[in-house]
């Protein structure tokens, strides 16, 4: 049998199967033999244990050896035990090496157990075996055990019952010392895990043909092991029974492989060129075949690792080839020496696809496109010291991936999922820092009020009004009575009816003026409300094609929103058309310039009243022209005593002084106070909403969160991702500081001082909890209310300030992917590989294969074996994985399909790559020398390297 250099891989086995030689044999022909090699290579069986009831028949087994070489033959016997007496005699199974002398293991057997040890040996019928006499004999021939179980006939379900605890004991102690359980139906896998590996260390559970006659074999499932086709391989897969032994009719990584072969790299080809610059060298010569799970490069420091993965970056075109440690300017590509360009060579994939041939040398990529993922032991090492926006586009890729095809709609990354499905709350959010906009104006209008200043200017108005208002009650025209002589009655009628017309002028003045402003009012009020109404229109129409479009692609009619839009601007329209005209008489009417139309002007036709009761007054006598002079007078005093009363609506006049000094006496405290609950309100809203757009973040990481908690849940320091609101401005503690005059005492005073306090406030805060960030902003509005009466100077541009505190547009929704609690950014270089590695490893969907240099150098054993390990056994079920490495964890622990183990000579600059599987005596003791070292040895490994030692 050729050696095994591509590794383990997974075969298909039959370890029970029972010959002519056998004495119930159904079929005892001369050409038995021949049949049942022929039986076995129709079934695609590679490795077969010749079982035959109570004989080794080493004749038998060495002529089957002789007639397939193809297939491997381990000598084996089936003996009944002692045990058991509910349906017959539990059977047990011995399987003994294939590179064993048969002929002495054959009378070994015949002497010690026919002849010595053999109970009631008359009869094929009733010959048994104490089960300690079996199992000193299988121990002491280096044999593993097999015994029938589940739904077996003579199996130990079958044949000792659960009846009583006695019973129960024995099974539970011949179940710890045997190696297999060989059971009779796949149903009895579920059980066993269920019920049985419960109480007792897992074991393989393997589906035999115990076929009895080679011209009807027949398989109830294939028996699948991942191992060479060797006894230590055989006693690989007794360590790792879940990882190396299927049954079924194709495993699914098996499956998933045959579908995607080319994403697995099958063999890497490195020559020499044909006229190299440097002929006396030959560092690569070599054609390594890969596995399609675990590879794993070991070898001392200096001998190559690094080289073989890097070569394999560049080859897969890996955009990570600028961290390559070996493949790089400052070694093997040194442009003085040229080493790089010496070599070529080229990957063959298992879709048979042969790559082109690539030179070492070359450092353009041939697309951006990947055929695999490097990570150079640099590229780790940046990402653990440094963050950065590569590794969070990864992290959000992987999320994404995660997310079910029917719940990503339209979204084409993570990103635009989630501002997919946080559209209306920031809306929502949109429209309440609207609401906030305007509570603040009408709290910095108030703050302006509460100055002393203020206060104080608006009581010495009052003073003033009210002392203007007295020294005008003294200028009050001194009464002029009427004449009591006889008055001319068409001087009379005549004063009567000019007075009666300049009084209508002076109402219809008066009115129309007032019209005008409406007028203007109710232009203005029309004019938006019409642009209101068009952009509903323009959002509606955008919003009816969204929705004519859905209707067609779901099949439903008629659906669209029906407004009468036009109607209503039409109506506008002509009123804004006759207020127009209105407006544009009445300011004919209303014209008091010198050009003014007399035919149309109120004025000039008040004016020539005016002039004409002149004339008539100057007809009078002295005491008429005093009486008249008088009541022009009282009636221009009255008007100014008028103005200077005014009203509450009319600023700088005494009533509108009042109210404001009996607003601020009496009303302005309760309507700040209400104001500012308005305010911590309405930013509580713009936080719950950011809370909801936090949740949104939650269900999206749902199914990558469970994922993790399956695989590493039980780990101390849990991966985990906590969606929450963080400060998401780290700059905003500037931007406030940069809108507060510091040279004012109190909470921001001098520059260093206010520095210091305002990240204090910052570091304190979490940013997640309201009660926490209102205090914050309490905190930095004492800036204000610590003195009212200096804020407009403390703070130089209120609006923005408060905009900035109270929008809460520096706290944001984020997903923070933590461990042990801790944030990316708190982690150690180490603990940051770890998630890096688990991210690349266990969660990332890609196929295509996965090549790390030296993953564990950052981390102690411990981590490796509690955080990487379960972490890398997942990746190899997905993708094909290479990995570097020094640490025994990752070639042992992770039961690694393949070693390639490097070394170099350096008198004369050559690098040698040997790869095989881990059972491999050659490999095993390559990992021994190489890895163990010094390094204390977990039990496991112990455990591996003293069962196939």
């Amino acid at each position: 049998m050729s050696e095994f250099t591509r590794g383990s891989e997974w075969r298909q086995w039959d370890l029970h199967l029972h010959t002519a030689s056998s004495y119930d044999s159904k079929y005892k022909g001369a050409d038995s033999d021949e049949l049942l090699c022929k039986s076995l290579r129709e079934n695609g069986i590679t490795a077969v244990a010749i079982t035959d009831h109570f004989k080794i028949d080493a004749t038998r087994i060495n002529n089957l050896k002789a007639m397939a070489t193809d297939i491997v033959f381990f000598p084996g016997v089936e003996l009944r035990t002692d045990k058991g007496a509910h349906n017959g005699n539990l059977h047990v199974i011995l399987i003994f090496s294939n590179l064993t002398n048969i002929k002495m293991l054959e009378d070994d057997f015949n002497v010690i157990m026919l002849r010595q040890k053999a109970k009631s040996a008359n009869s094929d019928d009733t010959i048994y075996w104490t089960f300690e006499d079996i199992m000193e004999f299988a121990h002491s021939h280096n044999g593993l055990v097999s015994i029938h179980a589940g739904k077996k006939p003579n199996g130990i379900d079958d044949v000792i019952t659960n009846a009583l605890e006695v019973s129960q004991a024995i099974k539970a102690d011949i179940a710890r010392n045997i190696d297999f359980f060989e059971i009779g139906k796949k149903s009895d896998i579920e059980d066993y895990y269920k019920y049985v590996f419960k109480e007792v260390d897992e074991k393989p559970l393997i589906l035999c043909s115990d076929s009895h006659d080679p011209r009807n074999y027949v398989l109830k499932e294939k028996l699948w092991i991942k191992a060479d086709l060797t006894f230590e391989g055989l006693q690989q897969a007794i360590l790792k029974p879940k990882e190396r032994v299927f049954i079924g009719t194709l495993l699914p990584s098996l499956e998933k492989v045959n579908k995607n072969k080319q994403n697995y790299i099958k063999s890497i080809k490195v020559s020499r060129v044909a006229d190299p610059k440097n002929p006396s060298e030959t560092w690569f010569n070599f054609d390594l075949p890969l596995n399609i799970g675990l590879t794993t490069i070991i070898g001392n420091r200096g001998s190559g690792k690094s080289a073989l993965s890097d070569i394999l970056g560049h080859f897969t075109n890996c955009s990570s080839m600028d961290k390559a440690s070996f493949l790089n300017s400052e070694r093997f590509r040194k442009p003085n020496k040229s080493y790089a360009s010496d070599y070529e060579g080229n990957l063959t994939w298992y879709d048979g696809q042969a790559d082109a041939i690539i030179n070492l040398n070359t450092t353009t990529r041939t697309s951006i496109s990947e055929n695999a993922q490097y990570l150079p032991q640099k590229y780790i090492d940046d990402i653990c010291n440094d963050l950065d926006d590569c590794f969070r586009d990864e992290i959000n890729r992987v999320i994404f991936s995660y997310v079910d095809v029917t719940e990503k709609g339209k979204a084409r990354n993570l990103q635009s999922l989630i501002e997919q499905r946080s559209a209306a709350i920031e809306a929502a959010i949109s429209n309440e820092i609207n609401v906030l906009h305007e509570i603040n104006s009408e709290i910095i209008k108030i703050e302006e009020k509460k100055t002393a200043e203020y206060q104080n200017e608006q009581r010495d108005l009052l003073k003033k009004c009210e002392e203007r208002l007295a020294r005008h009650e003294k200028s009050k025209p001194v009464e002029v009575l009427k004449p009591d002589n006889n008055i001319d009655p068409e001087y009379e009628e005549k004063i009567s009816l000019i007075d009666e017309d300049i009084k209508c002028l002076e109402d219809k003045i008066s009115q129309e003026r007032k019209r005008l402003t409406d007028i203007n009012i109710s232009i203005d009020d029309l004019s938006v409300m019409s642009t209101r109404i068009s952009n509903l229109q323009t959002e509606v129409q955008s919003l009816n094609e969204d929705l004519i479009n859905l209707g067609t692609k779901l099949a439903i009619e008629n659906l669209h929103i029906t407004c009468d839009f036009d109607t209503a601007l039409s109506q506008i329209s002509k009123n804004i058309i006759v207020l127009k005209d209105e407006r544009s008489n009445l300011k004919i009417r209303l014209d008091d310039s010198e050009n003014a139309d007399a035919t149309k002007s109120l004025y000039k036709k008040l004016n020539i009243k005016q002039n004409k009761k002149i004339t008539i007054v100057s007809t009078s006598d002295a005491k008429e022209k005093a009486y008249q002079k008088y009541r022009e007078d009282l009636k221009e005093w009255e008007k100014q005593r008028q103005q200077i009363i005014g009203n509450e609506s009319t600023p700088e006049t005494l009533e509108y002084i009042k109210k404001e000094v009996w607003y601020i006496e009496n009303k302005m405290d309760l309507d700040y106070d209400n104001l500012k609950m308005r305010r911590i309100e309405s930013t509580k809203r713009i936080f719950e909403y950011k809370k909801q757009i936090s949740q949104i973040y939650s269900s999206i990481y749902t199914p990558i969160q469970d994922k993790l908690e399956k695989l590493i849940g039980d780990m101390e320091d849990k991966v985990e991702f906590a969606s929450e609101l963080c400060l998401d401005n780290q700059d905003i503690g500037m931007e406030l500081l940069s809108l507060v005059n510091k040279s004012y005492s109190g909470v921001f005073n001098g520059a260093a001082e206010s520095f210091a306090k305002m990240s204090s406030f910052i570091k304190q805060t979490d940013f997640n909890e309201w009660d926490s960030v209102s205090c914050f902003i309490m905190n930095i509005m004492q800036v204000i209310t610590e003195d009212i009466g200096v804020s407009s100077k403390k703070v130089r541009n209120k609006e923005d300030f408060y905009a900035k505190v109270w929008e809460l547009k520096y706290v944001n929704a984020q997903y923070n992917l933590k461990m042990g609690g801790r944030t990316l950014e708190e982690l150690s270089p180490g603990e940051k590989g770890i998630v890096l590695l688990i991210f690349y490893l266990a969660l990332s969907k890609d196929e295509i294969p996965l090549i790390v240099d030296q993953p564990e150098d950052n981390l102690d054993n411990q981590s490796v074996f509690n955080k990487l390990v379960k972490c890398i056994v997942e990746a190899k079920k997905k993708r094909q994985v290479i990995i570097v490495t020094h640490n025994p964890n990752i070639a042992v622990a992770c039961d690694s399909e393949e070693i390639v183990y490097c070394s170099i000579n350096k008198a004369i600059n050559s690098i040698k790559y040997e790869s095989g599987s881990i059972e491999n005596p050659k490999m095993r003791q390559h990992v021994i020398d190489v890895l163990e070292g010094t390094m204390p040895a977990f039990d496991l490994r112990r455990r591996e390297y003293s069962i196939v030692n």
